[in-house]
């Protein structure tokens, strides 16, 4: 789509600016949302749709897939500076599709996180999927380092119950008392916490290889429903060693909820050792 604007704005235009504090208190309301493995607590202010929300003012923004780079965990104390552009702008599924990226630093510029998310104008129903999993059990190092997972094992990620109510309504405080931007997620604030919980338990099996310096990618390929109760695993795809001994993971992740169906799916890799923490 050559010279594709959104409401007046271009592809490849910024969208506008967010600064906001992250502390020992927003660190403890966002670990009692997302678990205490939860590290960044910068995703809650979700940075990428609260500057598509205050540029544009619409509702109805449904995730279709997030992908971050974790460069640093944010210091408690520091404040958080992102800046966000409008990536793509393009039709699928017979309905509007914006790509939509931003970059956070801290307020002495350490980079702590880039990330980028694809939105649908309105509900657009997602993809059913079923992923296939080799449910082998593996022991792993919970600090990361040493990590002795080999290909096809599985990495049980845990349960989570998708936040309602109260929970639900806590997140969208934190996340107007962060952005300032005083806009419901409408739904989307599941699919966010979601990937939030992800990076923890991810992080928990490979430690601050991942948390420094990792990447993951999320599909969302089915709505979630606020208190169901989701199960996750990842399969090992990736564990290679280089000459120098740096070792590349790269996990496969599967989201299920009780009905044994997909919602989710993602990609995780980390070095080992990280090059961040050399």
């Amino acid at each position: 789509m050559r010279n594709a604007r959104f409401r007046g704005v271009a592809a490849g235009e910024q969208l506008g600016n967010l600064e906001y504090l992250i502390d020992d208190d927003v660190m403890a309301e966002y670990r009692a949302l997302v678990g205490e493995c939860g590290n960044y607590g910068n995703l809650i202010a979700d940075d990428c749709e609260s500057m598509a929300a205050a540029r544009f003012g619409i509702d109805g923004l449904t995730t279709r897939w997030r992908r971050f780079d974790f460069l640093r965990p944010p210091i408690p104390g520091r404040r958080i500076q992102a800046g966000g552009w409008l990536k793509e702008i393009r039709e699928r599924d017979g309905a509007p599709w914006l790509r939509v990226s931003a970059f956070a630093v801290d307020e002495i510029g350490t980079e702590i996180l880039r990330s980028e998310v694809a939105f649908t104008i309105g509900h657009a129903e997602a993809e059913s999927l079923r992923a296939a999993t080799n449910r082998r059990d593996v022991s792993t190092n919970q600090a990361g380092r040493g990590f002795t997972g080999q290909v096809g094992d599985l990495l049980p990620l845990g349960e989570w119950v998708v936040p309602s109510g109260d929970r639900l309504r806590t997140y969208e405080s934190l996340r107007c008392e962060l952005t300032g931007i005083a806009k419901p997620t409408d739904g989307n604030g599941e699919t966010q916490l979601l990937a939030s919980w992800l990076e923890g338990q991810v992080g928990r099996h490979l430690g601050d290889d991942f948390r420094w310096g990792g990447r993951m990618a999320l599909v969302h390929r089915a709505s979630l429903v606020p208190g169901e109760r989701l199960v996750a695993d990842a399969i090992i795809m990736r564990c290679d060693e280089d000459h120098s001994g740096d070792c590349y993971i790269t996990l496969i992740a599967d989201v299920r909820n009780h009905q044994n169906e997909t919602v989710a799916v993602g990609e995780a890799s980390a070095t080992m050792p990280s090059p961040r923490l050399l």
